[in-house]
Parts: structure tokens; C-alpha cells; sequence
């Protein structure tokens, strides 16, 4: 009968932390339990640290270390997306400033802005006044935007906010390039610096030559629209060779390091040194 349903052994328990992180979500915004973990991006030419991409981790007292795909639509519901979006900022600049009193070489560091967020006039605003509280060139910080909302955007007000990041000397970057169907115009409407190709596309294309060839295609189109261009998710060291011999000029993933606490990055820093040091580049394919 239609009124039956499967029940799965895990389902009572989903929904119990769900009801559990609703109810939790506007303390843990308060009191820190949400924290940036960071990515490190490497340069494919050159293997060296150009920046880290900071990413939401709920440290919760009963449930540990929540990652953002269990949370971030409990966030949503309770309208507190830009309220995260602040506290990632906030720490991403935090942690770029201690790089600098380090004394390691981190030229930029990425924060994610929602569609939420970007539909917020002050955005700008509030970004040029964290930037200038932690001494943080504009330029050292790159906002990622969905490709997803470059597509559907109009000339609306979130047009005018990604457009007074870019004058106010922010890079932006268009996350999971090949999913939203951004155009061309829209990329050079929104200044953007760099696209990421999305992870469907880099999942086993070493082993894959049509996805070969579209990887190629979108390397192409940046090349010929000067935008830089860096994949994400690469997950093996396949991959990761593939796409410095097509020419992708930065990566990021599991093949390089998974997100950790900043505290974490400083050792890995030092030992990626040792690495580049160990290490040759690994050679580019030329025409």
C-alpha cells in the first residue's frame, strides 16, 4: 500500500541529530564550535603553496566534527547564512594575518559567499572594514561564487555586490565551473579571475579520454579569455599529473591535503616546503 514506508535503522538517528543541530546552530555561531578549516591550492607549474580555501567544520560537543553537507541546510532554514558567512571571513582573515606574523608565504586565502550574502548591498562594505581591521591587502582575498549564481544573475543587486568585490581589489573565483552553464559574457561581466573546474570533471579522467578532451576545452576558453583556472577534488596522484600536463594552473583535494584546523597548518607548511625542496616540478604537456 502507498501508506507504507521503508524504514532504514540509521533514519530515527538522522533526524534526531537534524532536530538536535537545529536547536544547537545559533549557539555554536556564538560561542566558536563553528570553525574554518583550510585547503591548501597549489600551483601545478611550480608546486608551491598560492593559497588556502577556508571551509566550515562544526565542532559539536555531542557529535564531533560535522562537515558542511549535514549542516549547512540546518544554517539555511534558520536563517543564519550570513551570520556564518561573517564567522568565516572573520577567521579566514584571522588565520591569513597569522600566516604573515609567521613569516610564511601565503599570498591569498578563499572564502565562499552565499547567494544570501551576495544579495546583501553592505557586503562590500563589510568586507573592506575586515580587511583594513586585520591589515589584509584586498587582493589576498579571493571570493568564490557559485558558478550557478553568475548564470542566473540579472543586473540585480547581487550583479552589484560581486561587481564592488572586484573593485574593491578582491579576486574572484567562479566555483564548480560546468554545472550552472555561466556564459561567457557572464564571466567577463563579473571580473572573473579564475575558474574551478567542477570535480565531475576531474574524477578519474586520467583514465578517461572524453573527459580528457573536456577538461581540454575549458582550459582552452580560459586560456583565450585570460582567466585563470584551478580544479578541485583531485583525489590521486593521477590526476593530479594529468591536469599539470594539460596545463590547469593550480589543483586542490584529498591528493594534496584534506581541510584542517589552522593550527595544522603550519606544520604542514613546513613539511610542503621540505616536499618542494625533495620534489621537481612536474612537467607540463606543450601543444
Amino acid at each position: 500500500p502507498a501508506s507504507i514506508r521503508a524504514y532504514a535503522p540509521g533514519q530515527h538517528r538522522r533526524a534526531a541529530t537534524r532536530s538536535s543541530l537545529r536547536h544547537d546552530v545559533a549557539t555554536a555561531l556564538e560561542n566558536g564550535q563553528i570553525l574554518a578549516h583550510f585547503q591548501p591550492q597549489l600551483s601545478t607549474e611550480t608546486g608551491a603553496l598560492t593559497g588556502w580555501e577556508a571551509l566550515a567544520r562544526w565542532n559539536h560537543p555531542d557529535h564531533g566534527i560535522i562537515a558542511p553537507a549535514e549542516f549547512l541546510q540546518v544554517i539555511e532554514d534558520a536563517d543564519q547564512m550570513q551570520r556564518l558567512g561573517q564567522v568565516m571571513l572573520t577567521q579566514a582573515l584571522t588565520a591569513l594575518a597569522a600566516w604573515d606574523s609567521a613569516g610564511l608565504n601565503v599570498p591569498a586565502v578563499s572564502v565562499n559567499f552565499s547567494p544570501g550574502e551576495l544579495s546583501a548591498p553592505d557586503l562590500p562594505d563589510r568586507v573592506a572594514w575586515e580587511l583594513e581591521r586585520h591589515g589584509i591587502a584586498p587582493e589576498r582575498l579571493v571570493a568564490e561564487i557559485l558558478e550557478t549564481v553568475v548564470a542566473r544573475s540579472p543586473d540585480d543587486v547581487t550583479t552589484r555586490t560581486i561587481r564592488a568585490l572586484h573593485r574593491l581589489g578582491c579576486r574572484i573565483d567562479l566555483d564548480d565551473f560546468g554545472v550552472g552553464q555561466a556564459s561567457i559574457a557572464a564571466i567577463r561581466r563579473f571580473g572573473i579571475h579564475r575558474i574551478k573546474i567542477d570535480r565531475g570533471f576531474v574524477l578519474k579522467a586520467d583514465q578517461d579520454p572524453e573527459q580528457q578532451k573536456m577538461i581540454a576545452a575549458i582550459l582552452t576558453m580560459a586560456e583565450r579569455l585570460e582567466v585563470a583556472t584551478l580544479a578541485e577534488g583531485v583525489e590521486t596522484p593521477g590526476e593530479y599529473a594529468l591536469l599539470s600536463q594539460l596545463g590547469c594552473g593550480y589543483v586542490q583535494g584529498f591528493a594534496i591535503a584534506q581541510p584542517m584546523p589552522f593550527e595544522a597548518t603550519l606544520d604542514w607548511i613546513a613539511a610542503h616546503k621540505q616536499r618542494e625542496v625533495a620534489t621537481p616540478a612536474i612537467g607540463r604537456r606543450r601543444g
